[in-house]
């Protein structure tokens, strides 16, 4: 689920937005007057007819109130107030708790109010200037360039120049031969040819159908690319559009699909694609290519279908290859580990004597008769002996669903499942590799829509990942080595010749290349990039637009070969985050991976560097520790305080803080998982603590947002103002979020990370010991049974798995028992020989090892009963959602405000969200896509959003 924008918001959705506040406006004035109505009558002969009017009042308000107890028994007080059983002061009082109710709901409805008002700043804002994403994205070339310096701009065009229309010097026969003898060496050559068909299959049905994508598929691209820093704003505000109307989207689709492939070039190819400059949401100016609306939307599609294409068939055909097998032991290792643990043969038992009796004297006593069968009288004849068998019943029908991914429906998504795991270690660590790291940036099908793994999720899952595989390597080999390489200028730099020749050795047809070249080959306009410079077009002759949907799928087709031949050559793994890839190992390996790393980036015509600093996010890697770089950290502050200083609204503010210091960054600090430790949870406290005095300058973010909502609105005495600050957005707040929330539940992180694998080691050797006790029990007699039961008495066969002349009385070594603990689990120990003592020993798993360092830590938030009744009572209204579905940080806001807003608002909901248009309110607050809906394709765009 990736952040969106700030989105603009379409005149017709302004419009619908109007009527609803209208309606908003036109129940607020209703209930004033149904509420001073009331409030003026206090006492009378006609009490009882006022609570009966008031009654059906608040049930009009409240239609779940008709139904519930104490309801139910105010209206058998309103009904016994005729014979005298209840008092005029009884009725009084009911009357005071119905009007109190009521002002409950007056202060949800000026609640709903303050959203409205905040979505109207949020729309004006988008009509008088841009939003702070889009200050931030663009550079006013011709303002005097206040946002890039003169010098910046020059040296970076000038370094653009020099890499994209440099020739390219690569050797493509080197490259044909440096790919076919990896291929070779990953194993069988029918897997390159399965591969070659599938791409080659797509391929052709593209060319010859076109894309054939939907409107699912389009709403996805143009949501997609109005996240793209690089894009103008102009751009910008027509995608909005297109994405707030269902019938703009169809004809959209319908236009892509029109377009040939065989025939596509750039729209007025000849005066060449606009060079300009624009920053990205960090502050980094970047270069940017400037396309057309059509041109822009049908590569974008081009790029995402080929690289949903592209990263099936490498799963598949890496899935399949010998780096990627499942390790498991090799026969001879499998035997030794069965002759030194597993069980012990019984021994044979001598035949018992035979008996010397005489059968002719002393036969058998005969068998006893069946029993008579009972007497059921009267019994109907046996059926008559057919002549023939009758026939076999037919075949049953076995109907297999053809999956057509073009047509599919969400609600029918095809699910991949894996196969459980039954290896060791190695096989685990290979599934989580292939699973979250191997192409992980490339897009997968997914239904009607493309699903993309977040760049921060994959940088998550990498850091601690990064540090198991550390802390077991310093376990085990008692060293370990961590390194990182980056590809400078990969985008801008990367040779034509060695994409084309990649995705030529991947099995494209010759036909693709046109559309290719037309694209890698395209002419540039440089010239309008800096002031009173005349038109210069040129040829691009390397590289590819940076932040495109083709950079994109030709970047990871070349780049992937490096994880392929790193495997094979290590046996370890490399961790590739775009142009930055880290690997981790022993000495050895780590020499292997420089060496590799070197060979691919000449053969394939890179420019790489080795960085010792090993920085991943704001945490540094060392060889026997991971700490955090506080100097990055006040940096990041700083940017992160210059947004929001930027910030003219509200919405504004509240999406950037969420996006970036408000929520937990795991992809910077690392998950809080257990291998990091309660150390470094009070080192990411602190720092958390330091960037919150530079960003809200010392104050405290309860009265910064006070403060700010006091700016821009109106806020009434009667509104309980840290409810709305921190619920979330779909109870009624802003939903603001803290960090210290998140490091609060991981308060049960192990003070000593690596206690749980001091004690798989103890464990380990008390499994040695234990083993070696239960094999020295065996006699010769028995390792003889042994050597028969196993070997069949084959000498060859016990050299090769034993050893040649081994003493067999002497149980097998530490250094041999542990050294296959990464491949294979440990067998249970069998049961002694009777009458030997057994005393049951743990098995110890490096699996669940591994798998426990990895699980984050998080205390469970148990709410009150009456909380938990709200939310149950809420559950599915609106985006409320059931209480085992609120993560840990919304249950601890719920508990921590639910009493002030049951005393301010009368529940959990403090804003009447029916009477608020919810829709735009999620555009102007920037939602979050998500395609987990079930809602068709004919379906209004916001459909598509979720609550940021």
């Amino acid at each position: 689920m990736d952040s969106m924008p700030n989105l603009y918001v379409s005149s017709v959705l302004r419009d619908a937005a109007r009527l609803k506040v209208d309606e908003l406006n036109h129940a607020k004035n209703d209930f004033r007057r149904l509420y001073q109505q009331h409030a003026g009558k206090l006492s009378g002969n006609d009490l009882k007819t006022q609570l009966k009017e008031l009654v059906d009042d608040v049930i009009k308000l409240y239609p779940s109130l008709e139904d519930a107890d104490d309801f139910q028994f105010i209206f058998r007080c309103i009904n016994q107030a005729d014979d005298q059983s209840i008092s005029q002061a009884k009725l009084l009082k009911i009357k005071q708790e119905l009007l109190g109710r009521l002002q409950l709901h007056s202060r949800r409805l000026e609640c709903s109010s303050l959203h409205v008002e905040l979505m109207k700043e949020a729309m004006v804002s988008c009509d008088v200037t841009t939003s702070t994403a889009g200050k931030l994205a663009s550079v006013d070339l011709d303002d005097d360039f206040e946002v890039v310096d003169s010098n910046e701009l020059n040296d970076l065009l000038e370094k653009f120049e020099k890499e994209t229309f440099a020739t390219d010097d690569v050797d493509v026969a080197t490259i044909e031969a440096y790919l076919t003898r990896l291929a070779s060496d990953l194993g069988d050559s029918t897997l390159l040819t399965k591969l070659h068909e599938d791409v080659r299959e797509f391929a052709e049905e593209a060319l010859s159908d076109g894309m054939e994508i939907g409107q699912d598929f389009m709403m996805w691209c143009v949501a997609d690319l109005l996240k793209n820093d690089l894009i103008s704003e102009e751009k910008k505000r027509i995608l909005s559009d297109y994405l707030q109307s269902p019938i703009a989207l169809k004809e959209l689709a319908s236009i892509i699909n029109a377009k040939s492939l065989r025939l596509w070039d750039y729209k007025n190819a000849e005066a060449g694609l606009l060079v300009t400059v624009r920053q990205d949401a960090q502050g980094t100016p970047r270069v940017a290519i400037e396309e057309g609306i059509i041109d822009m939307l049908l590569l974008h599609c081009v790029g995402i279908g080929f690289s949903m294409k592209l990263k099936s068939c490498l799963d598949s055909y890496v899935g399949c290859s010998e780096s990627f097998k499942s390790l498991y032991l090799q026969v001879e290792e499998r035997v030794k580990r069965d002759f030194f643990l597993g069980r012990h043969p019984l021994q044979m038992l001598p035949p018992l004597p035979p008996v010397n009796v005489c059968s002719m004297c002393h036969p058998y006593p005969p068998a006893p008769m069946p029993p008579p069968p009972p007497d059921m009288g009267m019994c109907p004849p046996p059926p008559p002996m057919m002549d023939m068998c009758p026939p076999p019943p037919p075949p049953e029908v076995i109907v297999v669903p053809t999956i057509n991914y073009k047509k599919k429906s969400k609600a029918g998504r095809w699910v991949n499942h894996r196969m459980v795991n039954i290896g060791g270690l190695d096989n685990l660590r290979n599934r989580y590799y292939l699973r979250d790291f191997f192409l992980s940036h490339l897009p997968e099908e997914d239904g009607c829509s493309p699903n993309v793994t977040p760049m921060e999720e994959v940088q998550a899952n990498l850091i601690k990942t990064l540090a198991v595989q550390g802390e077991l390597r310093k376990a085990f080999d008692g060293q370990v080595r961590v390194g990182s390489v980056k590809f400078n200028a990969l985008c801008s730099s990367l040779p034509h010749k060695t994409i084309l020749t990649v995705l030529k050795f991947l099995g494209f047809p010759e036909e693709t290349f046109n559309m290719f070249e037309h694209f890698l080959s395209a002419k540039l306009n440089i010239g309008p990039a800096v002031r009173g410079a005349p038109d210069r077009v040129l040829p691009r002759a390397r590289g590819v637009p940076e932040g495109h949907a083709l950079e994109l799928f030709f970047t990871e087709a070349v780049m992937c070969f490096l994880e392929l031949i790193v495997r094979q050559s290590t046996g370890a793994y490399l961790y590739r985050l775009k142009d930055r890839c880290y690997f981790i190992g022993n000495n050895e390996q780590y020499l292997l991976f420089e060496e590799q790393a070197l060979r691919f980036a000449d053969v394939m015509g890179l420019d790489i560097s080795f960085e010792r600093s090993r920085s991943l996010g704001l945490l540094t890697f060392a060889d026997d520790n991971i700490s955090i770089n506080d100097r990055e950290a006040d940096a990041y502050a700083h940017i992160v305080k210059k947004q929001l200083d930027a910030c003219t609204t509200v919405f504004d503010w509240v999406r950037v803080w969420n996006n970036t210091i408000g929520t937990y960054a795991a992809h910077l600090f690392g998950p809080l998982s257990k291998i990091m430790g309660k150390a470094h949870l009070h080192s990411v406290k602190k720092t958390y603590k330091s960037m919150f005095d530079i960003v809200l300058e010392n104050g405290d973010l309860t009265a910064h947002i006070t403060s700010l909502l006091s700016k821009h609105i109106k806020l009434g005495p009667s509104i309980a103002v840290e409810p709305l600050i921190y619920l979330p957005q779909a109870y009624g707040g802003l939903g603001v979020k803290n960090p210290f929330v998140t490091l609060a539940l991981a308060h049960e992180m192990p003070e000593d990370p690596n206690a749980d694998i001091a004690s798989f080691l103890a464990s380990e050797e008390a499994y040695y010991h234990a083993a070696a006790a239960n094999y020295a029990i065996l006699d010769a007699d028995g390792r003889a049974r042994k050597l028969e039961a196993i070997f069949e008495n084959d000498q060859a066969r016990i050299d090769a798995a034993l050893g040649p002349d081994r003493d067999l009385s002497v149980f097998m070594s530490k250094d041999e028992l542990v050294a296959y603990r990464e491949r294979a689990r440990y067998p249970v120990l069998p049961f002694p020989p009777f009458p030997a003592p057994y005393s049951p020993t743990a098995v110890p798993s490096l699996t669940n090892l591994y798998d426990d360092l990895l699980t984050e830590v998080s205390d469970d938030v148990s709410c009150s009963e009456k909380i938990q009744d709200e939310v149950c009572r809420l559950s599915g209204k609106g985006d409320m959602r059931s209480y085992r579905h609120l993560s840990g940080e919304d249950r601890w806001v719920l508990q921590l405000y639910g009493d002030e807003c049951f005393e301010a608002y009368g529940g959990l909901e403090i804003w009447c969200g029916e009477n608020v248009p919810q829709e735009v309110l999620r555009v102007v607050r920037g939602g979050t896509w998500d395609d987990d809906d079930d809602d068709s394709s004919t379906g209004s765009y916001v459909s598509g959003f979720t609550e940021p």
